[in-house]
């Protein structure tokens, strides 16, 4: 008995041990790709494999097509691809992986395809009201919502998983809703890509709102902040991306921001605007005294740009570099609508309101991150239509307006050169607003 029970053991350790030398001599295998949602340059996809690879072979085997300046980071079995350089990028990206790990077995090659170009969203004014479309390459509209008597906000989810609205109804009551998107920007084959599955669309907010503000960063979680009609109605949850749910408590006298990379949010005080953690560290908050509003985050550089109001009526518009005190790049009467930044905070881009006798005029300037004018351009017969904003894409080097005129009903998605700042493109369908949808 004791012999058969010594041989079942070393016969079962042989097993292992021969199973063990199988698996070590096993080839690398791609297991995953997945968008980069911090998009590190221009666009960056992360790649998992079944074993720590070599990143310099590669680097060298791997193939893009079309050919694009690219890098590779990271070590072990877990790499980013980023892109990188200037020329606009419109149409997939096949992706041949192949190379070595780091005992120099070889990887089967594996071919994949990126689109990492975004989808254009807008709030549509349709027969009854206005309704969330999604515009394929194509040019057609996908409906994603009914359609209700306004849509008063719309913001995209930054890990492209969803878009989250603001509907009023006749008697002005608000309701904020949650559509969820399925993301087809990276398949085997290139008949796979596609714009996003429709998914549920979830009530987040019940009773009557009198105000309903989002807010979404980069990972895709979401700031649910409103408020009732009773004092002391006032609710501010955060609706991760994992599914978790949290209530937060932080004084405001506006809406928040959720900073893109998460971690912690911008909120509004009467005397200016504090930079505070989700959660409490004990530390006192970061704050920018003044008369300031956050205008825009440049993502990738933890970057900000805000819009100073002083006393005098005068409008400013300033860099922030964290580390540094807020640099001013522009001084002036005008009025600052709106403005933008690319993702390194380099290049930052505002539109102006001018009066020229009785009617305005928008311009649209471009500046360095040291305030100098690199290029402006007057929008007329164009106007920027108030309260939307202006976008950037780093995939196409796009900017991402609602402009209107005079004599139309609603405003057109319209798109511009970043660099010349010349009016590219205009869709002929009256839109609220226009907005940039992640790859995902």
């Amino acid at each position: 008995m004791t012999r058969r029970l010594t041989l079942i053991l070393l016969l079962s350790a042989g097993a292992v041990v021969i199973q063990q030398q199988l698996l070590l001599r096993r080839p690398p295998r791609l297991l995953d790709l997945s968008p980069q949602p911090l998009q590190s340059g221009r666009a960056a996809v992360d790649v998992r494999f079944s074993r720590a690879m070599h990143r310099n072979n590669l680097a060298a085997e791997s193939i893009l097509s079309p050919a694009l300046p690219h890098r590779w980071l990271g070590q072990g079995n877990r790499l980013r691809l980023i892109l990188e350089g200037e020329a606009p990028i419109d149409g997939p990206i096949a992706l041949t992986l192949a190379g070595r790990d780091q005992r120099r077995q070889a990887m089967s090659p594996q071919r994949r395809w990126w689109d990492p170009r975004p989808w254009l969203l807008v709030t549509r004014q349709v027969k009854g009201g206005e309704q969330l479309q999604l515009r394929d390459r194509q040019g057609q509209w996908h409906p994603l919502t009914p359609v209700w008597t306004s849509l008063q906000s719309l913001v995209p989810l930054g890990d492209g998983r969803g878009v989250a609205v603001v509907s009023s109804n006749s008697t002005g009551k608000e309701t904020i809703w949650l559509k969820r998107l399925s993301p087809r920007n990276l398949a085997s084959s290139p008949q796979r890509l596609g714009p996003p599955e429709p998914g549920t669309l979830e009530a987040l907010s019940q009773g009557n709102l009198l105000f309903g503000h989002i807010s979404s960063n980069l990972n895709g979680d979401l700031l649910v902040q409103t408020g009732g009609l009773k004092p002391g109605s006032e609710s501010l949850e955060l609706l991760l991306a994992n599914g978790k749910q949290q209530s937060l408590d932080l004084p405001s006298s506006g809406p928040m921001q959720l900073l893109p990379a998460g971690g912690g949010l911008v909120v509004p005080g009467y005397d200016g605007i504090s930079l505070r953690p989700i959660q409490d560290n004990g530390q006192p908050p970061q704050v920018l005294p003044g008369s300031r509003e956050l205008g825009a985050f440049c993502a990738t550089s933890g970057r900000a740009v805000l819009i100073r109001h002083w006393p005098d009526y005068r409008r400013s518009i300033e860099l922030v570099i964290p580390g540094l005190a807020p640099r001013q790049l522009h001084l002036g009467e005008q009025a600052v609508l709106a403005v933008s930044c690319n993702g390194s905070g380099e290049q930052i881009w505002a539109v102006f309101g001018i009066w020229q006798g009785r009617r305005s005029q928008h311009e649209l300037v471009q500046f360095d991150s040291k305030g100098t004018v690199l290029r402006r351009r007057n929008l007329d017969p164009w106007t920027l239509i108030p309260g939307t904003g202006v976008e950037h894409n780093p995939v196409d080097n796009n900017l991402l307006m609602t402009l209107t005129q005079p004599e139309l009903t609603g405003g057109r998605a319209a798109l511009i050169d970043a660099d010349t700042l010349q009016l590219k493109k205009t869709l002929d369908e009256p839109i609220r607003e226009a907005r940039w949808l992640p790859a995902g």
